[in-house]
């Protein structure tokens, strides 16, 4: 489904004839938060499926603010489909674009003034353990700009794209104060489907066993 006839199902969905009820703008409300939902099932499993990579270049500072980035990734520069919602990975490139280190997120500055090429994101600033002179990629979820009457697609997961409907109803349901036992039931079974969907379409990855240990390379 493109984007429009995802809002047209959500319309037959409810089965309102009263457009004053539910406005043009109410559904797209309700599909933005469906579709919000609808990323971070998919992310969950897959970060990488909406993932979107900015490059900056941080020159002996312990800190870079995304705000200030040549495309900003929060505050009010920040454009939609640009805004930062979670980082996936932060590393260290060379001119090659070749991966020289990775940072590893903390949760707290003590944690981070012990634990070499680690970072915490305090606001809209991510500090680092040192000062960093290197070249920086982002790799983060971003928010969507989805506008739910135009005819575009807008990812690459069309054959679920009934699932943000069925998600996006709960929050009509709420408002009109009535559940619907059956399309509880189908958003059930089809997020079962969506969910063993992303974890399987890389038919090799389920072959592929992570060394998490004391004594793998990475270990610090």
């Amino acid at each position: 489904m493109n984007a429009s006839k995802v809002f047209s199902y959500f319309r037959d969905l409810i089965d309102e004839p009263e457009y004053t009820f539910v406005s043009s703008a109410n559904i797209s409300t309700y599909l933005d938060i469906g579709y919000g939902q609808f990323r971070r099932e998919v992310a969950n499993i897959d970060p990488l499926v909406y993932a979107k990579v900015v490059s900056f270049t941080v020159t002996g500072s312990a800190t870079q603010d995304l705000t200030a980035l040549s495309t900003p990734v929060l505050g009010g520069s920040a454009a939609a489909g640009n805004r930062l919602q979670q980082i996936v990975s932060l590393q260290a490139i060379n001119g090659d674009g070749d991966v020289v280190y990775a940072f590893s997120p903390v949760g707290n500055v003590n944690t981070r003034s012990v634990m070499r090429h680690s970072y915490t994101l305090e606001g809209s600033t991510i500090r680092f353990t040192d000062e960093v002179s290197e070249t920086i990629r982002l790799t983060y979820l971003p928010d969507h700009s989805v506008v739910w009457t135009n005819d575009v697609y807008f990812d690459d997961l069309t054959m679920f794209h009934d699932v943000i409907a069925l998600m996006a109803y709960a929050q009509y349901a709420m408002r009109d104060g009535v559940e619907n036992a059956a399309l509880l039931r189908q958003l059930a079974q089809r997020t079962l489907d969506l969910k063993e969907y992303v974890g399987s379409r890389n038919l090799e990855s389920a072959s592929y066993v992570q060394r998490t240990g004391w004594d793998d390379p990475g270990w610090l």
